[in-house]
C-alpha cells in the first residue's frame, strides 16, 4: 500500500537538508499512472542513506536533479498504485 502524497512530501522535505527549501510542486500524469514531486532548493544536502530512506518509505525515487541560477530542482517520482473501484451489487 502506498502512503498519501502529503506524507511523501513530508518525508522528502525532512530528509533533504537545506537552509533554503523554496517550494515544491506535485505533478500527476494520469494517462501513465505516474506522480512526481519537484522540490526547489538552494544549498541542499542529501546522501545515499537519505535517498534510500525516501524510496523505502514513500516508494519515490530521485529521477532527476538540475540546477539553474543557483536553484536546484529535485524530481522524485513513482508509479501510482490503482485502487480497485467498488463494484455495486
Amino acid at each position: 500500500m502506498q502512503i498519501e502524497i502529503d506524507e511523501c512530501v513530508y518525508w522528502i522535505l525532512h530528509t533533504v537538508v537545506s537552509n533554503d527549501l523554496l517550494k515544491y510542486n506535485h505533478v500527476t500524469v494520469s494517462e501513465e499512472n505516474l506522480e512526481f514531486i519537484v522540490v526547489e532548493a538552494k544549498n541542499y544536502f542529501i546522501d545515499l542513506k537519505g535517498l534510500t530512506k525516501i524510496e523505502k518509505i514513500t516508494g519515490m525515487k530521485l529521477l532527476q536533479m538540475k540546477s539553474f541560477n543557483d536553484v536546484s530542482y529535485l524530481w522524485f517520482g513513482r508509479k501510482m498504485k490503482l485502487i480497485p473501484s467498488a463494484i455495486p451489487h
